[in-house]
Order: C-alpha cells, then sequence, then structure tokens
C-alpha cells in the first residue's frame, strides 16, 4: 500500500466529484509516468463513471444520445483511454500507464452504449460471467465474449513465435472454436435431450469441456496451479490439442461422457503436480494408457 494512491468517489457524492474522480487518477498517473514510472490505474468502475457524465449532460440541458448519455460518449472514453501508455522521454527514460477499467452495465446487458464504445477501444476484454461463476469454474471469464486484438501485431506474433512456437496462436483459434461449436452443441442438448443429437456431438461437447477444465480453468489457491509458466502452458496445449485431433467412437453418449471424465480427471491432476516432475510424469502416462486403449479399441471395431 505504500506505493498505492486510492481515490474513492462514492454514488452518492456530488455528480461533479464522480466526472471528475478517473480524469483526476489519470493526471496523477502521467505525472509518475513523467518520473519514468511504470503505472497500474485501475478504474471501478467505467459505468458509473458514464453515469455521471450522463447527469451532467442533462443538466446542461446537452442533446441526449443512446440511453440518455452523451452524444460524444465514444470520443470521451476513446480519448481517456488514450492517454494510457508506454511513452520516451526527453532523458530518453521511458515510463507507463497501464489502465484496466471495469464495466459493469445494468443487467448484465453488454449491448448498451458504455460497453459498445469501450468494446471499440479497448484492445483487450474479459467478459465476466455469472453462470460460470454458480458452475465454479474460475477464473470466471467467458472464453468466447472475451477477447485480445494484441495477437493481432506483428511483434506480438514475432515474440510468440521466438518464446513458443510457431503455430501457438492456431491452436489457440483452433482451441477457441472448439468451445464455440461446444457451447452451440450444449444448447441442442438442453433442448433436444442426451439422446436427441448424434453421438458425435456429444464427442464435440466433452472436447470442448476438456478444454474447459484443463487450459481455462485454474485454482488460485494451490500454490502449482495458481502460476504457470509458459513452458507449462505449451505443454499442457499442446497435449489438449491432440487429444481433441483425435477421432473416437462410442456406442452412446453414456460412455462418451464416463471416459471423457477420466480423460479430464488425470488431466486435473496433471495440473496438481509439478511440472516433469515423476508424479507428472506418472500421470501422463496413465493418460495416454487411456488414450492407446481407445484408440485400440476403435482399431479392433474397425
Amino acid at each position: 500500500m505504500e506505493r498505492t494512491i486510492i481515490i474513492a468517489n462514492t454514488s452518492n457524492m456530488p455528480v461533479a466529484a464522480r466526472e471528475a474522480s478517473v480524469y483526476t487518477a489519470m493526471t496523477i498517473g502521467e505525472y509518475y509516468r513523467a518520473m519514468g514510472l511504470k503505472v497500474l490505474l485501475m478504474a471501478d468502475s467505467t459505468s458509473r463513471w458514464a453515469q455521471a457524465l450522463r447527469e451532467m449532460s442533462n443538466r446542461l440541458e446537452e442533446l441526449p444520445g443512446p440511453d440518455g448519455f452523451p452524444m460524444d460518449l465514444s470520443s470521451i472514453i476513446s480519448n481517456f483511454y488514450s492517454r494510457a501508455g508506454h511513452v520516451i522521454l526527453n532523458n530518453n527514460e521511458s515510463g507507463s500507464i497501464t489502465f484496466i477499467g471495469t464495466v459493469s452495465p445494468a443487467g448484465g446487458n453488454l449491448k448498451e452504449p458504455v460497453t459498445e464504445n469501450t468494446k471499440k477501444v479497448a484492445r483487450c476484454f474479459y467478459a465476466l460471467e455469472q453462470d460460470r461463476a454458480d458452475k465454479k469454474r474460475y477464473p470466471a471469464v467467458n472464453p468466447i465474449d472475451s477477447y485480445s486484438k494484441y495477437i493481432e501485431y506483428p511483434e506480438f506474433e514475432e515474440y510468440i513465435k521466438e518464446r513458443i512456437s510457431d503455430d501457438w496462436l492456431d491452436k489457440i483459434n483452433e482451441a477457441k472454436l472448439h468451445l464455440l461449436r461446444g457451447k452451440e452443441i450444449a444448447e441442442q442438448i438442453n433442448i433436444l435431450g442426451d439422446d436427441g443429437v448424434p453421438v458425435e456431438y456429444h464427442v464435440t461437447y466433452w472436447k470442448s469441456e476438456l478444454i474447459d477444465f484443463v487450459v481455462l480453468q485454474q485454482d488460485a489457491f494451490d500454490p502449482i496451479d495458481a502460476v504457470t509458466p509458459l513452458e507449462r502452458q505449451e505443454y499442457i496445449l499442446n497435449m489438449v490439442t491432440d487429444i481433441c485431433r483425435t477421432d473416437f467412437k462410442f456406442d452412446n453418449f453414456n460412455k462418451v461422457a464416463d471416459y471423457f471424465k477420466d480423460v479430464i480427471n488425470i488431466c486435473r491432476q496433471m495440473n496438481y503436480a509439478e511440472f516433469k516432475s515423476d508424479k507428472f510424469k506418472e500421470y501422463y502416462k496413465e493418460l495416454q494408457n487411456l488414450l492407446e486403449t481407445k484408440a485400440h479399441s476403435n482399431n479392433t471395431k474397425n
């Protein structure tokens, strides 16, 4: 807390104070950035700031935009976000401001003006989802609605190719496609029932569950799973991608669920074991035996 500055403006404070709060914080951040420091600025939440902008606009009798927000809301948000970033100072030193803003729309409506305009400006967006939190799937970040536009930058592509592999981004997009397809199939299963869709649909769905449980979910209370180095991330993603690329054939959907639950359980145990330790290798060998057994049974049937 020695290097922390908190600017508190509650909802019952004057509207002018609520509007000025984020500007005050950014100005202080710019002061320290000019000193060659790296500043992390977090605003909770920009939706409350936008509501103050709306109240000020209404009192000034300005022409209202969508939902009563100012007509130039998009420009206001864009100009504010543009104040963050990395700068080179006159003494050839550098400083930076990393801005993290939370958006809390009423009723979780991600189509309202503040969220829409923020997503246009922000290069990265994490969509927190109540449904994932209710299912105890942490971190409760929706992997489909969330995105990062930094992966489109040539500099980032070169960094990934040097530090990880050439096909890392391709595998990320492949995993996201599996998750999207799994979500669509889950909705069909909820409507038609387990026996109302082909068995192949269940296989695709459980492959998406494998990605969710093994790659996306994380236990912050476990000393090993709480922090995952790049080398381990690459290893786990390659392992899960290979499983998802494998063709499985089952007689009914019950066998699909039982088989993939065993696969997920072993993979989850690997996440709690030290990377490349004896325990980790034991779980990996057990996983390979399980996969080979199924592959052998499929070859026998064919």
